[in-house]
């Protein structure tokens, strides 16, 4: 895929994340600060966060991967856990979580004065799966 496929791919997909985000922000409106645990049904990892801000991170994790909702979920069974990328990404959350407050949280403030931390892209770099290139 030449890198200009790779951009109106990512694009596509990004159009396409952001009319399923828009139509689930006006399915909570009024609701957005409402936990996530209240406000969805099976919501197991994230329900202390607002609605608003867990639906913000499913579409960085879908930009991270460079995926659309549907790589996790079914469309419109937001609940459902028949998907194996669903599953998947409910143990690279608590991967993610482990090696931030268990590891890196041990470590100096970086420049900024902030503890280091990684999230998605920082193995996945737009990939469904993590990038395995040693560097020299």
């Amino acid at each position: 895929m030449t890198p200009e496929q790779r951009a109106a791919r990512r694009d596509s997909l990004d159009a396409l994340r952001a009319s399923v985000l828009q139509g689930l922000m006006a399915r909570i409106a009024g609701n957005e600060n409402r936990p996530a645990g209240e406000q969805f049904a099976n919501v197991q990892l994230m329900k202390d966060s607002t609605s608003a801000a867990l639906l913000k991170t499913m579409d960085y994790f879908g930009k991270s991967l460079s995926v659309g909702c549907s790589f996790c979920h079914t469309v419109g069974k937001w609940d459902d856990d028949s998907r194996e990328g669903k599953q998947t990404a409910r143990i690279m959350i608590q991967l993610v979580n482990m090696i931030n407050t268990e590891g890196l949280s041990k470590l100096r403030p970086n420049r900024n004065g902030e503890t280091p931390k990684i999230n998605c892209v920082t193995c996945h770099r737009g990939n469904t799966g993590p990038g395995t290139a040693l560097l020299p």
